[in-house]
């Protein structure tokens, strides 16, 4: 049953439907319910062309005559239907109301639906046209060709989507607009009769709607209290359609759930948009959008509209630009934007933007999410430890925690205990990067005790994982960066011989401090075109941010060369990459890695630009000794005295080469049958020596 106001609404609909049938009786002379209502009949012609020439046409027998329809219509009080709430949502007139009403009754009512065919008196006709609609409702047949005008493109009830225009005629031909049918959504129809329908399927793959009775809990909202308290007072001026807001922070900062929190607290439902999902077919932003807007006006509801790297790409920006400025400057609701950065096309796109920047999360906050996340999933880990591996957002945590606790019951694991090294895989699953584009993941299973070096330079390296571990406690929490405006990241120089470990030794470190390195491909870095190489690096260091990795720049010599004095194009271009990896290399707030057997080549400003710079050198007997001792497993097969000194001694090698010496002694054992001895692997040194070029 329809609602009162809907049900008189459509009452004063039968009226106006009496009062076309007395206009326009003449043209329903044939209509006898049999096969002469398929065809024009000379009655009509007459009646058209003769007798209802300069005049009215009579009334059919038995029907009231317009004045009497027109007097029943002054009569009837004001009505106060469901058309009232929506036209105060959509800037509505009474003519765009009664023309709304008129195209959604035939999908209201069947009775209504039958009388319009009667009407129209022509059964292959499916939808009222806007030639049909006008006349309908207009009180003055002079009207009607004004009230065509509220079905072009720009009119409040096509721009709303609160109408839809089809197409009738055959063979896909194109229909004059006054034979257009008219359609209206069912989330409009569903307003009608005081119903709230879900959003349409054709939203979902980019648009989603929290409801304001399901809405997160303050609990929920991962932002610091102060921010929560400012943004609050903005979305509550911002509620009345000013200003917009623009938060900016990274993915999973807590900006849509912060939203729907306080919008919630307003009665009000929040519309979340993917602009970058929705920019996947330019060709329907306008009409996708302007579906979008209708819904959350619809609703009452605040839109949020969430940008990705949309607005970095610059041709995909272009292509949609100008469909998201249509739609979005002329919204007067409570509109919210997100990005991850500040960015300029937003503020040329929509007006009166004001920007609320979200403070990333400092260690001791990110610990204290941590542990309030472990906690509640029941779970015992190191809150701390997981905060010093990885710089991520609240939203992120919340992921990786619920992540490894359904992974620990399917595998059959406590999930009251989870140490750090098994939630790290989950975090790094939530970091969306492609870095492999343009690097490739390198591990090492072997670790501090498989290594021998020089004191000094085992020193500096456990110093790098000390600062590493610490950074974020003396940047952050003690201050230290409020006084460096760029250089927090830290920059390392690996140099010596080959074979020295220097590779190696980058992997350890990763591995100690719970991150990935990846190492990057340089022949997938560097371009013969102009500016793509810079792309490539820009690209690089980005997705490495956003990563949480290591990078590790192998033979970096061939990267970082010394700048060259410009005798050409090519001189000139050369400098420019490396200016600008200069720059980005200071901007950098990762750690890197880079690796050289030739620092001469790597150029000075580089170098200054490096933390630390820790030369590997050649081992000594001793030191050699000691890597023939631990590069043997301890489940190998061995002779009794393999004279470990004695190898150390007499073959000046690398570390590297002493690896590959011991791996072809342990072939030849197991191809005799018998254990590794004193003898296989001094013919494996030799072996080594000679393709050195040394023997």
């Amino acid at each position: 049953m329809a609602p009162d106001g809907l049900a008189a609404e459509l009452e004063e609909l039968s009226l106006l439907l009496q009062r076309y049938v007395a206009r326009h009786g003449h043209r329903m002379l044939q209509a006898s319910g049999t096969l002469d209502d398929l065809y024009v009949s000379v009655n009509e012609a007459r009646a058209l062309l003769i007798d209802g020439a300069g005049g009215r046409a009579p009334p059919l027998d038995g029907w009231p005559d317009e004045a009497e329809v027109d007097a029943m219509l002054a009569a009837r009080p004001p009505v106060a239907g469901p058309t009232g709430a929506l036209a105060a949502r959509f800037g509505l007139s009474a003519a765009q109301r009664r023309l709304l009403l008129a195209a959604a009754a035939p999908l209201l009512s069947v009775d209504l639906a039958r009388l319009y065919t009667f009407a129209w008196a022509d059964f292959a006709i499916k939808l009222p046209t806007v030639a049909f609609l006008c006349e309908l409702v207009a009180d003055d047949p002079r009207d009607v060709f004004d009230l065509r005008a509220q079905f072009h493109a720009e009119a409040p009830l096509v721009r709303g989507t609160l109408l839809e225009l089809r197409d009738q005629a055959p063979w896909g031909a194109a229909t004059p607009l006054s034979h257009r049918g008219v359609v209206v959504p069912e989330t409009v129809l569903a307003a009608l009769t005081g119903h709230e329908a879900p959003l349409p399927t054709t939203l979902g793959p980019f648009c989603r709607l929290h409801r304001a009775g399901e809405a997160p809990a303050r609990e929920d909202v991962l932002l610091a209290p102060e921010v929560v308290t400012r943004l609050d007072e903005l979305l509550a001026r911002a509620l009345g359609g000013r200003p917009r807001l623009l938060l900016i922070g990274p993915a999973g900062a807590g900006r849509r759930t912060a939203v729907a929190h306080l919008a919630a607290a307003h009665g009000r439902d929040v519309v979340v948009l993917d602009a970058d999902r929705l920019a996947e077919r330019p060709e329907e932003v306008d009409g996708q959008l302007g579906a979008v807007l209708r819904e959350v006006r619809l609703r009452g509801a605040v839109l949020f509209v969430r940008f990705g790297n949309l607005i970095d790409r610059a041709d995909a920006w272009a292509a949609v630009a100008a469909r998201f400025q249509h739609r979005l400057e002329h919204f007067d609701g409570a509109l919210v934007l997100a990005a991850d950065h500040r960015a300029a096309p937003l503020h040329h796109t929509v007006s009166d933007l004001h920007e609320l920047p979200l403070p990333p999360s400092t260690a001791g906050q990110q610990a204290q999410i941590w542990a309030r996340e472990l906690a509640a999933a029941g779970v015992t880990s190191e809150a701390e430890e997981l905060s010093r591996r990885f710089s991520v957002t609240p939203g992120i945590i919340r992921m990786a925690v619920r992540d490894a606790v359904q992974h620990a019951h399917l595998t059959g694991a406590a999930p009251d205990a989870i140490p750090p090294e098994a939630i790290s895989p989950f975090v790094r699953r939530r970091l969306d990067h492609a870095l492999s584009e343009v690097a490739e993941p390198f591990s090492t299973r072997l670790d501090w005790a498989d290594v021998v070096l020089p004191p000094d330079v085992e020193d500096a390296l456990r110093e790098i994982v000390m600062q590493a571990r610490h950074r974020h406690r003396v940047f952050d929490e003690w201050g230290f960066g409020t006084k460096l405006s760029y250089g927090t990241g830290i920059g390392c120089l690996f140099s010596g011989p080959p074979g020295t470990g220097k590779t190696t030794m980058a992997g350890i470190i990763a591995r100690s401090l719970g991150r990935e390195l990846y190492r990057v491909d340089i022949a997938r870095i560097v371009s013969k075109w102009v500016g793509e190489t810079e792309k490539n690096l820009g690209r690089l260091f980005s997705e490495a941010e956003r990563a949480q990795v290591i990078l590790l720049f192998d033979e970096a010599d061939s990267l970082f060369a010394n700048r060259t004095e410009v005798k050409g194009a090519n001189d000139r271009f050369a400098n420019m990459e490396v200016n600008y990896l200069l720059q980005r290399m200071e901007t950098y707030d990762g750690i890197s890695i880079l690796t050289t057997n030739m620092e001469r080549a790597i150029d000075e400003a580089f170098k200054r630009r490096l933390r630390f710079r820790v030369h590997f050198p050649l081992p000594e007997d001793k030191e050699r000794a000691e890597l023939w001792r631990r590069l043997i497993p301890a489940a190998t097969p061995v002779a009794p005295d393999l004279r470990f000194d004695e190898l150390g001694r007499k073959f000046k090698i690398s570390g590297g080469h002493i690896k590959n010496a011991v791996l072809r002694a342990a072939f030849h054992a197991a191809d005799a049958g018998g254990p590794i001895t004193f003898e296989l692997l001094e013919r494996a040194a030799k072996t080594e020596t000679r393709e050195m070029g040394r023997l």
